[in-house]
């Protein structure tokens, strides 16, 4: 009798079924998006990032329902991988549930492999995974703008930006500085180019109590 139970659906349960056959293992991954770079006084560091992707595959069969393993199937081996075909097409995620593991997770579906074997009715297939992370993008309301009662042209917008500045403290460093205003440590070489009149030939020497624009 199965324990496990590995659960695949779709758009909320609108469509679902639990694998007739688990794996007999399986493996999932999440990296950690940290980087390393060099520098000139202090040499290699490492820069811890977000966490990347949960990525991992199952590795099956499904069952003839001729077979004595077909107890667990509901449906033919070709109507399972039919299903999986749509939903991998579909540009929209599965929910990965898998009971005993605290498993339950959005997840595309980046490569379906199947395998025919000879005199063998059952399917084998190989299901690539990586998780499916829902984006909450704000909305952005735009005011219409409003026109003036003398001559009915509209007020035309400030598009001046201020510079932002920063003082240098101990232990700063460009990258460090770009990936606090700009969220990207490699983007330190436009606060170079902006300052170099201050910070002098070499971007990885700068002093405490200078004061550098930020463009």
């Amino acid at each position: 009798m199965k324990q496990r139970i590995i659960e695949l659906s779709y758009n909320n349960h609108e469509e679902m079924f639990n694998l007739p056959i688990n794996p007999s293992e399986f493996e999932f991954s999440e990296a950690q998006n940290n980087q390393k770079i060099t520098l000139l006084n202090i040499g290699e560091v490492n820069l811890i990032g977000h966490r990347g992707l949960v990525t991992g595959s199952l590795s099956s069969f499904f069952p003839a329902l001729s077979s004595p393993l077909a107890r667990y199937a509901d449906r033919e081996p070709m109507e399972y991988i039919r299903l999986l075909e749509k939903w991998k097409t579909s540009t929209q995620p599965i929910r990965v549930i898998i009971s005993d593991c605290d498993f339950n997770l959005a997840m595309s579906i980046d490569k379906l492999t199947k395998k025919h074997r000879e005199g063998d009715r059952d399917v084998y297939y190989t299901l690539e995974l990586s998780e499916y992370r829902f984006l909450n993008v704000p909305a952005v309301q735009v005011e219409a703008q409003q026109q003036s009662d003398t001559s009915g042209l509209n007020s035309r917008p400030n598009t001046q930006t201020v510079p932002r500045s920063c003082t240098v403290v101990s232990g700063d460093c460009l990258w460090n500085i770009a990936k606090k205003y700009y969220g990207d440590g490699s983007q330190y070489t436009k606060i170079y180019e902006a300052n170099k009149g201050t910070i002098g030939s070499n971007p990885n020497l700068i002093k405490p109590g200078q004061k550098l624009v930020i463009p």
